[in-house]
């Protein structure tokens, strides 16, 4: 069967993550990985596979028609994002428009509890994914079986919506050997942060995290993993393609010891020279960092979301402040860049509470950091708490975007929280002790420079321009 997969165009020109619990505009250009992962596993079923990063390389979706009607597939399987859906399903409407045969899957996880009102939402769409692990159903359906009997999918039956019962088992994600990276043909195009830090592939070594945090859309999405010779030996392939940077699209890395310390082992001892970032909670001891640094771990982005003790119990992140700032001081001993990222608008949140977040970035000085607006997605416990209180009703959903929260959970206005993150990022940014702290940072190592003049510029773009539309 032929099968061609699609990242949909940039956003009205912004650069667009479509990968499970990150699906919003971002200002850096990622890979594809999820459909690289898919694309190995149906290459295995002997399905012939086509990849078009709309995304990545920039690309129309008048592009995509003429690739699509040149190609002729069988079944187009496409992502999207909730900010960028209504863009995204014109996806759709092209394969219907090149031959309406074509059976047509659209992937968006966030938006998975309301099949019904994405179904209605995107007519040319056959059939949409409804479980976490994606790859199954579509495996599935590609390999021949009746839509009827595919469990995590929802589909159309004449004007009906019929919706699947959800896999009882997790799809093997330790099947994932040889993801499919050669229908990449251009690396070079992708980087993370600043433009220096490329080429940087994003790498998944397990799906889910099941850490429960209140406000994340795989809160409850048990963890499972790849084999790590797995991994590595991805790595050591990327490596080979001129690639410099990893990111681990892992939502913890630190989910278990064990596990970190048989990846960094692996590829300490295959001697890999290239550099790796990762997404760790905020308890990371410091022997932890240590190997990691020594396996050539750079930076880290850390998940500590608020300078409130009170707020972190709120939410059931299930680390104390005092971890926090332990953590990066850990970070920063061994050498690893730390990225903090923060959310403002949670429960119970004030104008005090936010005052500690701000004084929390400014009294531990991370390398870099993140103000988000909180955005209850309709995976997350807080979407239900928002629909419960009657705050949301009925949802568009490209309302959902990060720098500008729809709706308020706490006893500030939406104008008060969006403004309040704006304010945190323009008092940080031209605080002479913030500026003094990342130019010694740099200054300990020269290749660091460049990095250091990169984000520098970062951030007086975004001075000049304003807060509001970047995250």
């Amino acid at each position: 069967m032929k099968i061609l997969l699609v990242n949909p165009p940039r956003f009205n020109g912004m650069p667009v993550a479509r990968e499970d619990r990150c699906e919003n505009t971002i200002p850096n250009i990622i890979t594809p990985h999820g459909l690289v992962y898919l694309a190995a596993i149906l290459l295995e079923q002997n399905q012939d596979v086509r990849l078009i990063d709309a995304n990545g390389y920039n690309l129309s979706f008048e592009h995509i028609e003429k690739e699509a009607g040149n190609y002729k597939p069988d079944i187009l399987v496409f992502k999207s994002a909730p900010e960028t859906f209504y863009s995204d399903i014109k996806t759709a409407e092209i394969a219907k428009k090149v031959d309406e045969n074509i059976t047509t899957m659209m992937i968006c996880f966030s938006l998975t509890t309301m099949p019904e009102e994405v179904m209605k939402g995107a007519s040319n769409v056959d059939i949409y994914i409804t479980d976490f692990d994606y790859e199954k159903p579509i495996s599935k359906i590609a390999s021949g079986k009746n839509k009827t009997g595919v469990r995590g999918i929802a589909y159309r039956d004449g004007n009906s919506v019929v919706l699947n019962p959800p896999n009882e088992e997790r799809f093997d994600f330790s099947a994932v050997k040889n993801p499919a990276w050669y229908l990449l043909p251009d690396l070079s195009v992708y980087w993370v942060q600043v433009p220096s830090i490329r080429p940087c592939v994003f790498v998944e070594s397990m799906k889910g995290c099941g850490s429960r945090c209140a406000f994340c859309t795989v809160a409850h999405v048990k963890p499972i993993f790849r084999e790590v010779k797995n991994v590595v030996d991805e790595m050591e392939y990327l490596q080979g393609r001129g690639v410099r940077y990893i990111n681990f699209f892992d939502a913890t890395f630190n989910i278990s010891r064990k596990r970190l310390y048989e990846a960094c082992s692996e590829i300490i001892e295959r001697n890999l020279r290239i550099k790796w970032f990762a997404n760790v909670r905020a308890d990371i001891k410091e022997d932890e960092a240590k190997v990691m640094k020594e396996a050539g771990c750079d930076g880290v982005s850390i998940g500590i979301e608020s300078g409130s003790q009170e707020i972190l119990d709120g939410i059931n992140k299930r680390i104390t402040i005092l971890q926090a700032e332990e953590a990066i001081k850990n970070l920063k001993k061994v050498g690893i860049k730390q990225y903090a990222s923060f959310i403002v608008g949670l429960p119970g949140e004030t104008k005090e509470t936010m005052e500690k977040t701000k004084e929390f970035i400014k009294r531990t000085k991370p390398t870099g950091f993140q103000v988000n607006s909180l955005v209850p997605y309709p995976r997350s416990d807080l979407y239900k708490i928002a629909v419960e209180q009657g705050k949301i009703r009925e949802l568009r959903f490209d309302d959902l975007l990060l720098y500008d929260t729809p709706v308020s959970l706490c006893n500030l206005s939406v104008d008060e929280i969006n403004e309040s993150r704006k304010r945190i990022y323009r008092e940080i940014y031209l605080s002479l002790g913030w500026w003094l702290s990342g130019a010694k940072q740099a200054m300990r190592n020269p290749a660091d420079v460049r990095l250091g003049v990169d984000y520098a510029a970062k951030v007086f773009r975004r001075l000049v321009k304003g807060v509001g539309k970047e995250i």
